[in-house]
């Protein structure tokens, strides 16, 4: 063989080798990268399905929280109505409310004023029935146990017999001596105490006229005038304090020729306070 010849029959080989070498590498490199390929497809599938899963529970969780949601708006609107239906309520007890305590605090403020007229009454009360406490007290002391003294529906009341005041005629219209002593203290309890109205009450039932016609009334009303005059004359008694009264056997309340002196307070006054009062 030429050298020539075998010199390129050498440099042939070398490059076959270089060739196959190079389409070995190739192959192996390809080989490499379809691994690498692969596994990345499998953890990209994986990626996916978790992704996928992860979607999927999202979307759960989605509808989850959407249904909570339009529960949660039903509840709030619920709500909502029945915190109006409630503040309708409360307004209207606030304005009941008002009205009863606008009506209690007149019906206190009558009761009050009620009150405040009852109490003025009271005392007037009160002091007329200490006032005729103290007159029966003052009459007793300074009149003894002779003459009937009582104390009746808030009036002291001196009981004296006719016989003792104008002596065994009964048609006598002047005080006896004897009966001056009484007749002046009295007097002078009368003129200390000027709240007092005096009642003198004089019965005569004894006397009869010659016709038959009886004329005790004015016998009654005349001895009472004789002791409203002393009273008024000897003892400076104001006479509008006094009333001179006669009773006879038609109008009887004692078989007894008698003669009563009744004080009490001013009861025409009292009556004008509680008509006053009662306004």
């Amino acid at each position: 063989m030429p050298k020539q010849a075998k010199k390129q029959s050498t440099s042939m080989k070398k490059s076959i080798t270089t060739i196959l070498v190079f389409i070995m590498t190739l192959i192996s490199v390809q080989a490499q990268s379809k691994k690498d390929l692969i596994r990345e497809l499998d953890e990209l599938k994986l990626k996916l399905r978790t992704t996928e899963t992860a979607l999927s529970e999202s979307r759960q969780l989605e509808r989850t929280a959407t249904a909570k949601m339009g529960s949660y708006e039903t509840q709030v609107s619920e709500l909502r109505e029945t915190n109006a239906t409630l503040l309708k309520n409360l307004n209207s007890f606030t304005e009941a409310s008002n009205r009863r305590s606008d009506h209690i605090n007149s019906t206190l403020e009558s009761l009050q004023e009620k009150e405040a007229q009852l109490r003025v009454i009271n005392d007037a009360l009160a002091r007329h029935d200490s006032i005729a406490l103290s007159v029966f007290t003052q009459f007793k002391q300074t009149l003894g146990a002779d003459p009937k003294i009582t104390v009746s529906e808030g009036a002291v009341t001196v009981v004296m017999d006719n016989n003792y005041l104008f002596g065994n005629n009964s048609k006598n219209l002047n005080v006896q001596d004897k009966a001056q002593a009484i007749i002046a203290k009295i007097g002078a309890i009368l003129k200390n105490n000027p709240e007092l109205e005096i009642e003198v009450v004089s019965n005569s039932n004894l006397v009869a006229s010659e016709d038959g016609k009886v004329n005790n009334w004015q016998i009654g009303t005349q001895q009472a005038a004789t002791i409203a005059n002393l009273f008024e004359n000897n003892y400076e008694i104001e006479p509008k304090r006094i009333r001179a009264t006669g009773k006879s056997e038609l109008g009887l309340y004692s078989i007894e020729t008698a003669t009563e002196i009744r004080v009490q307070p001013k009861f025409y006054d009292f009556f004008k306070l509680v008509k006053e009062n009662m306004k």
